[in-house]
């Protein structure tokens, strides 16, 4: 039980005195009462009972393991926040067994399919009409292996990178070459982390897919997802600043004033769709990155054989598991209702940033020197 019964009549009207002046013992908010053996407020018993446990996916605290847990803090470091929660003596086995939750989750949600008559046309019905909501053992090591390789890969190689590629560029004489190498070099920085990240996907063994037979149909998107996966880092405070904050003149010279504010505008967009969770953003980047050319469409001159080859079918299926993981993910940490609407907003977004991008594509193809900074990206953007 997750409140603890009243002995006596007389004991009900001390408690809800207690009760209405009590504070989370972990967070400090105004607290609804006793929950796993603890006084907490709503959203504390809501996380423990997300996270007490969720031994597949290990919290880690970038600080010193001891973040101050307040009601405006609590959502900054989840690893502390539970850890206080035990701490403050919150015990796993009041709560209900995960068996008994997902059986009542799922019976809800089918209930109100049925209810809806949406069950012919809802994305939800991909999914096994059995297996709606639970993840087997490999799939909670799959995510487990995509926050680690996206610890190893994406944030620690982009701290790494600042060594060659630093935040705030060197002091140099201001010529019109070096303005160009300065842009290219902001976007390898970010391109190149995405890739080493999706790389390192591409190796899993569950995806069964290879660098030498997949990378080439899938590496033309990563500069796609720099934005969303640098909304991620700001997210993590590994960013303090937008990607560009040191070069803003440099930016302006290339391209307008307007277009770097569209562009902060979709990252503050990206950071505000991002729930509190350390895995969904990163899987959104997984399934984009195995899509088939999501990159804005380019008028060539002259287009090769590789812009018209068939996708793998081991891609595809590839991707269509990635996204079964992720829509079960979201539906198990957000909700059917709220995964819905994140999705949603999410690709709206995604799609006002490619218009944006095929608009910078078409300033630099019409500039004088276009040829110039084609040819620097060329040079750098193998990874």
């Amino acid at each position: 039980m997750e409140s603890d019964p009243l002995q006596t009549t007389n004991d009900v009207t001390t408690c809800q005195l207690v009760h209405s002046r009590a504070l989370c013992a972990v967070c400090g908010a105004l607290a609804i009462g006793r929950n796993f053996d603890a006084m907490t407020c709503l959203s504390c018993k809501a996380f423990f009972r997300r996270n007490a446990y969720n031994d597949h996916l290990i919290f880690t605290c970038r600080i010193s393991g001891s973040c101050e847990i307040t009601s405006t803090t609590r959502r900054h470091c989840s690893a502390c926040r539970l850890k206080k929660c035990f701490q403050q003596g919150m015990k796993k086995e009041l709560i209900r067994s995960l068996v008994a939750i997902s059986h009542a989750s799922s019976a809800a949600i089918t209930n109100r399919l049925q209810y809806q008559s949406l069950r012919s046309t809802t994305v939800i019905d991909l999914l096994s009409e059995h297996d709606q909501l639970s993840l087997s053992f490999d799939d909670w090591n799959f995510l487990t292996n995509i926050r680690t390789s996206y610890e190893q890969h994406c944030i620690q190689k982009f701290i790494e990178s600042h060594k060659t590629i630093p935040l705030i560029p060197p002091k140099q004489p201001y010529r019109s070459r070096l303005k160009l190498q300065r842009i290219v070099d902001l976007k390898y920085k970010y391109t190149f982390i995405i890739a080493s990240f999706i790389k390192h996907i591409l190796q899993l063994g569950i995806l069964q897919l290879s660098l030498e037979n997949h990378y080439h149909y899938i590496k033309d998107n990563f500069s796609c997802l720099a934005s969303v996966n640098a909304s991620e880092l700001m997210k993590l405070k590994i960013l303090e600043n937008f990607p560009w904050e040191y070069d803003q003149l440099v930016i302006e010279s290339v391209f307008s004033e307007v277009i770097i504010y569209r562009l902060e505008k979709i990252l503050n967009t990206f950071q505000t769709l991002s729930p509190n969770d350390p895995l969904i953003m990163k899987q959104f980047v997984i399934v984009l990155a195995l899509s088939s050319r999501i990159s804005p469409l380019i008028v060539k001159k002259q287009y090769n054989s590789n812009d018209f080859d068939p996708v793998p079918k081991n891609l595809l299926l590839s991707q269509n598991y990635c996204l079964t993981i992720l829509w079960k993910y979201m539906i198990y940490r957000l909700g059917y209702n709220d995964a819905i609407i994140f999705s949603v907003r999410f690709i709206q977004n995604f799609l006002h940033r490619q218009i944006i991008e095929a608009e910078m594509i078409e300033i630099i193809q019409n500039r004088d020197d276009h040829g110039q900074l084609i040819q620097l990206m060329q040079m750098n953007m193998n990874f």
